[in-house]
């Protein structure tokens, strides 16, 4: 069946479009938010950028065990209704003008802990929704998707900003949690292969990081995203600040540049199937990662006028490597992992993955107090070059054109840690 003949995806699928395309307005309203009526310096922009990943530090391990044994489609609905009242509560502090820094940075870690119980549930329900073959072209919808609506909603956030101000255009998030809490109120996933046992939380959580840990290919991309994600964190995290301050852009043309480098992302989603078909999933994955190393770097070339939209351009081609990148091995994860370890698997990587993302944070904030930002923009994205750029160091690159496969032989590092 074809994946568009299937109404619960698509369904959730149109709902996420919606939902997506709210929070990624509210990526560039929250900070606009904080920098122009609140007059956040860069070490408060540190602090509220390492309020959205500190919860995966503080509940990933546990969530990911709760989430293996819980339906998830009832997790994403309790997750989306934590957003509303987190997002919500901005909405009334601005109407009575007593929104606060401090008020800010809280809704981020709330906005932040909704992410983490919805974003282990979210490979779950996919499977639990699409059958095998037509994982990879779910994925890349869904992924494709993500990146159009990141191109769409910094446009939209800083047209909401120059219209009607910061705080209120903070509605558009949610309104669109509150429509894909409609969505998965209406679609029905199947049940899983099999009913997973409740077990101890502390052995359910040491199996998930075993499952990470001990299978060397799924610590490679685990270690490796960890450290791209740290440049890439630092760069996100001055990123705003210095198009307003540095380069005086006004808050429609930063949601525009943000929307340009977007545009790669859709490219780079949309095409994941097509480059793995092309050259396999192992030498696609390679190739994406170096297009991300190389371009991400060049976000510091950006000054005033043409050179700001031209930076914006390179980068969209690292942002197409990234995505794409992501759709191959968010399919490759979930054929390779079992379905009853998809969340523990999912939050144990995402431990150390995101678990970088705080502690950038805070690096980047305090640099940007000490240094230039066009040089910590450019010092963090040969982090990211440096990271990705070791994945041409793995065997299993030069052994074949996919990446390894799931085996039931006994000597293979998954079925040892089962």
């Amino acid at each position: 069946m074809s994946i568009y003949r299937n109404r619960y995806f698509v369904r959730f699928w149109s709902g996420e479009a919606i939902s997506v395309t709210g929070a990624a307005a509210a990526s560039v309203l929250l900070p606009l938010l904080a920098i122009e009526t609140l007059h956040a310096n860069p070490a408060w922009m540190g602090i509220i950028s390492a309020a959205v990943w500190l919860p995966w530090l503080i509940v990933g391990l546990p969530a990911g065990a709760w989430v293996d044994t819980l339906p998830p489609r009832i997790v994403m609905i309790m997750a989306n209704l934590l957003g509303i009242i987190a997002y919500g509560s901005i909405l009334v502090a601005a109407a009575f003008g007593v929104l606060a820094l401090a008020q800010i940075a809280a809704v981020a870690f709330a906005g932040g802990v909704a992410s983490v119980f919805f974003r282990t549930a979210y490979s779950k329900l996919v499977v639990a929704l699409v059958e095998v073959d037509d994982r990879p072209r779910a994925n890349s919808l869904l992924f494709g998707t993500e990146q159009a609506a990141y191109t769409a909603g910094p446009g939209l956030g800083g047209i909401l900003a120059q219209a009607f101000g910061a705080a209120l255009g903070l509605f558009s998030n949610v309104a669109g949690l509150v429509v894909s809490t409609i969505c998965l109120l209406t679609i029905k996933p199947k049940p899983p292969e099999a009913q997973t046992a409740r077990l101890p939380l502390g052995r359910a959580i040491r199996e998930g990081l075993a499952l990470v840990f001990g299978d060397r290919h799924l610590r490679f991309f685990t270690l490796t995203g960890a450290v791209a994600n740290f440049g890439l964190t630092g760069q996100s995290t001055v990123l705003t600040l210095w198009l307003v301050r540095d380069l005086r852009l006004e808050p429609v043309a930063v949601g525009g540049f943000l929307a340009v480098v977007s545009i790669g992302g859709i490219a780079g989603a949309l095409a994941a199937p097509s480059v793995a078909l092309r050259w396999g999933d192992a030498r696609g994955t390679a190739l994406a990662l170096t297009v991300g190393a190389v371009a991400m770097p060049l976000y510091a070339i950006a000054g005033t006028g043409l050179m700001a939209w031209a930076a914006a351009a390179c980068v969209a081609f690292g942002a197409g490597g990234i995505a794409a990148s992501n759709v191959m091995r968010r399919s490759w994860i979930q054929n390779y992992v079992p379905e009853h370890l998809l969340g523990r698997q999912s939050t144990s990587a995402q431990l150390v993955n995101f678990g970088t993302m705080p502690l950038a944070a805070i690096v980047a904030g305090s640099l940007g107090e000490a240094f230039d930002l066009r040089l910590v923009i450019l010092g963090m994205g040969l982090i990211v070059t440096a990271a990705n750029g070791t994945v041409w160091a793995q065997p299993w690159l030069r052994a074949s054109r996919q990446l390894p496969i799931r085996t039931e032989n006994p000597r293979s590092d998954l079925q040892r840690i089962d």
